[in-house]
């Protein structure tokens, strides 16, 4: 009974964030967090013609989780944008949907700039290790952040909420139940955070990040 009770809590008794149960927008943030991985993996391929583990045991990058909360907690829905609840605009037309849009672009750019620029100089103040260099790239500004990579993962995480967003959040509400979603959260959700927990640990001891994995493509 006690374990029937735990997974089958009522819908008002729910820990919710801005009208949406944590446990799915949890479940969400796995998907993004292999998203993170295998586009990691081949932004890699293409440029340096390598795939490797990005430094976890699992293929999936813990911090991109947090995209999932942002994007509802920013955005909210993908077919009507607001921006932290509130929409900007009265009127709902093809030009305000196209300011929307832009808005919607810059806001999401300027994340992640200003997330590989505190994330990349954090680890190096913290940890004394650099976990990428975009100092070979054009217009790079420090060696954690730059134009070409800024655009680049702000276009593919632009188009993941115009495109995939809504139609993961709809299928995880209405066609998995909440029990699986809550299993899966706190076996798998809870192993990705171990494994970025083991990470952190190796490079405190070592000093360096985990390298399990390497393939050279070319």
């Amino acid at each position: 009974m006690k374990l029937k009770h735990t997974f089958f809590v009522s819908e008002d008794k729910r820990l919710k964030i801005f009208g949406e149960d944590f446990v799915n927008l949890y479940f969400i943030g796995i998907i993004f967090a292999q998203f993170g991985w295998t586009g990691e993996n081949i932004a890699r391929a293409v440029t340096r013609g390598i795939i490797d583990c990005r430094f976890h045991l699992l293929p999936f990058i813990s911090p991109y989780m947090l995209i999932a909360f942002a994007f509802h907690i920013l955005f909210k829905n993908s077919d009507d944008i607001s921006f932290f609840g509130k929409k900007l605009f009265r009127k709902r037309n093809a030009g305000t949907v196209i300011a929307e849009n832009c808005i919607c672009f810059f806001i999401i750019c300027t994340a992640v700039f200003l997330g590989e620029l505190f994330v990349g100089n954090m680890w190096e103040i913290v940890f004394g290790v650099q976990l990428w260099d975009y100092s070979e790239h054009p217009m790079h500004i420090t060696q954690y952040a730059g134009l070409i990579p800024t655009v680049g993962y702000g276009l593919a995480a632009f188009l993941i909420f115009k495109f995939a967003y809504n139609p993961l959040m709809k299928f995880v509400s209405n066609r998995i139940s909440y029990k699986v979603v809550k299993i899966t959260d706190l076996t798998l959700g809870i192993m990705i955070l171990i494994d970025t927990v083991v990470m952190i640990i190796q490079i405190m001891v070592f000093g360096n990040p985990p390298i399990y994995w390497v393939i050279k493509l070319w």
